[in-house]
């Protein structure tokens, strides 16, 4: 017998778009039948009129992150019981966090105390990568490939110290080319991926202390200081990097210009493992926003660009240059989001979970006409493949995770605070949207029904992760 039946549903699947009935057994999609086929099910849920697609895989937050700048009350972002379940009423139902190492901490440690901490207070599944930082001694290379075998797969490295002041908790953020090149040989040979946080450090300090000199250190200037050209020249540099110790598998986070997808793009065209991710935020702001007397809401570094630059996101995530969306996640109250005033101290991430599935499905599938299919993959599908998720997640079929969303769509909605559960705030207020996320499933359990969580707060669960062959090896999705 079927633990449950959802009925008269939409089922975006990854080549077609059909109705179907989804019957769910031990938490993993058993059936796809057509319209009343469906054997007896111990609870049913009628979802007519709802467009069924995987939950939404956002692989990059940051939750319980130390907030310090100088000058200012240090703070923390908010926990994965509040993020998750913010995740969980908005359609995504897998986090990818970040383990950051203490002094002298070994991965296998930071990955404990990580997992110990979700696991006491997460309602949504989760992973985590590694974050290398400072010098990349031999201990931590020898302890990347165990860290691999246990699930843990994809490691992120700064090429920036990102502010004027580099130290984090007493490690600074940059890695040099050369230990960049040791995670990269160490990657390659083991099955994993690494992640770069991608800005020449050269250009972003030469803007820090220009501005300073200028009298010019004004919030509304970031994206002089996080500017084009450094991402230009950084990931040219990253990408010649990766070719030259064997076509190690690098992933960009939050790629951000025009100069970025491009670099992208010639990569790819040559057959390299390159792939990226871009944020909403990115796609639907310009540092023109930043003008704003709050304008610091919409900010998460490196920076937000220009109109020539969002419409090459966009473009590039329609070509699949780009591979998903995700949010730089830090979610903050208002107050502690808009207390930097200056290039060195503004706040970064966002409360952009929450809205994430029903802005882009507004933007990508009614306003530009993209399809379900991109949508799928945009949101999920992509970002588990290279992540190491996929086929148990990002997927509709047999045997995959019963991880679903139910949309509402050709509703006309507009965005308030009020209605979300991240912050006091959203940098999307007033936004008009065309879907909203009616009811997700966690394999197989509704946890999240017309704007409520009514699921387990402790149900989630740490997801280990294996990549795929095709994504160490080349451009390709599949």
């Amino acid at each position: 017998m079927l633990d449950l039946a959802l009925t008269g549903g939409l089922v975006v699947g990854p080549t077609e778009t059909s109705a179907l009935d989804v019957g769910i057994a031990d938490g993993r999609i058993s059936m796809l039948t057509s319209p009343g086929g469906l054997p007896e099910a111990r609870e049913s849920v009628d979802v007519s009129g709802l467009t069924l697609v995987p939950g939404g895989i956002d692989p990059h937050v940051h939750c319980d992150l130390a907030i310090e700048h100088e000058g200012h009350e240090p703070a923390v972002s908010f926990g994965p019981d509040v993020v998750g379940s913010a995740a969980l009423i908005g359609g995504t139902t897998t986090l990818i966090d970040f383990v950051w190492l203490n002094p002298g901490e070994a991965i296998p440690d930071g990955i404990e105390r990580f997992s110990r901490r979700w696991e006491e207070v997460s309602p949504i599944d989760f992973s985590f990568h590694v974050v290398l930082r400072g010098e990349v001694g031999r201990e931590l290379l020898a302890q990347m490939p165990g860290a691999i075998e246990a699930g843990f797969p994809s490691f992120k490295v700064f090429t920036t110290n990102v502010f004027p002041s580099a130290p984090i908790g007493g490690i600074p953020l940059m890695v040099d080319f050369g230990s960049l090149q040791e995670v990269l040989e160490t990657t390659a040979a083991n099955g994993g991926i690494t992640m770069i946080h991608s800005e020449d450090d050269d250009i972003v300090q030469h803007m820090y202390r220009k501005l300073l000199a200028d009298d010019r250190m004004e919030y509304t200037n970031l994206h002089e200081v996080h500017n084009s050209l450094s991402e230009d020249l950084s990931f040219r540099r990253a990408i010649r990097l990766a070719h030259k110790v064997g076509d190690a598998p690098i992933y960009f986070a939050h790629v951000s210009a025009k100069t970025g997808v491009d670099a992208m793009a010639e990569a790819r065209a040559e057959g390299r493992p390159v792939f990226g991710e871009t944020l909403h935020q990115y796609a639907l702001h310009t540092y023109h926003d930043y003008r704003e007397p709050d304008g610091m809401k919409y900010h998460t570094y490196p920076s937000l660009k220009d109109h020539e630059d969002t419409e090459r996101l966009w473009s590039g995530i329609g070509e699949g240059v780009l591979s998903c969306f995700a949010t730089d996640a830090q979610a903050t109250t208002y107050a502690v989001k808009t207390q930097g005033r200056r290039v060195d101290d503004v706040v970064g991430g966002n409360t952009g979970l929450e809205p994430r599935m029903a802005l882009l499905y507004t933007e990508m599938v009614t306003k530009r006409g993209m399809t379900l299919q991109q949508y799928v993959e945009a949101t999920s599908a992509n970002a588990a493949k290279i992540h190491g998720l996929y086929p148990r997640k990002g997927l509709l079929a047999v045997g995959s995770d019963a991880d679903i969303l139910g949309l509402r769509t050709g509703v006309e909605r507009t965005i308030t605070h009020t209605d979300l559960h991240e912050s006091d705030y959203t940098p999307w207020e007033g936004w008009t949207v065309s879907a909203w996320p009616q009811l997700t499933l966690l394999r197989g359990k509704v946890v999240a029904r017309d704007g409520a969580f009514v699921g387990d707060p402790v149900g989630g669960r740490v997801v280990p992760r294996r990549i795929a062959d095709a994504i160490t090896t080349g451009p390709r999705y599949a």
